[in-house]
């Protein structure tokens, strides 16, 4: 089965499901774990959900997809984040 990352995901699923994300996470989504909030914030967050609460520009989104793409070999989105 050739499982497809969202943006939908649950930041724990993809943990669970990829456990070699982990430095991507802890890359883009530290403040969760300096803060010590990983185990309640990312089992309940989905990626666009802890993208929004730490205001991360789409720039940088986009390479969030693109590194775990090149890391994992999976199928990713193409997100095109609009202003709200």
């Amino acid at each position: 089965m050739n499982m497809k990352i969202t943006e939908d995901m649950k930041v724990f699923h993809l943990l669970e499901e990829f456990p070699e994300s982990e430095e991507i996470v802890k890359k883009y989504f530290g403040y969760f774990y300096e803060k010590k909030l990983e185990d309640i914030a990312l089992k309940r967050l989905s990626i666009k959900g802890a993208f929004n609460v730490l205001n991360i520009p789409e720039e940088d989104r986009q390479k969030f997809f693109q590194e775990l793409q090149e890391k994992l070999g999976v199928e990713v989105p193409k997100i095109s984040m609009e202003k709200e």
